[in-house]
């Protein structure tokens, strides 16, 4: 049993598409209880993507302003 990201902060963001607590997307949230252990693992190993690019913009952006 591979256990939901979720964190409760369930927020989708409008500029980015996916949640900004478990990065997941709204077709990933609704149907987690519906995905296979493997399909699971798979939306795991994207989030994991979208956190680091969501952050290393994040960093980014925050380097820019404070230049």
């Amino acid at each position: 049993m591979v256990k939901s990201p979720c964190i409760n902060i369930c927020k989708i963001s409008k500029d980015r598409g996916f949640c900004i607590g478990c990065y997941r997307n709204v077709d990933e949230v609704s149907n987690w209880i519906h995905f296979t252990d493997e399909q699971k693992k798979i939306v795991l190993t994207k989030i994991q993507i979208r956190a680091k690019i969501h952050d290393k913009v994040d960093n980014d952006m925050f380097k820019i302003k404070n230049f």
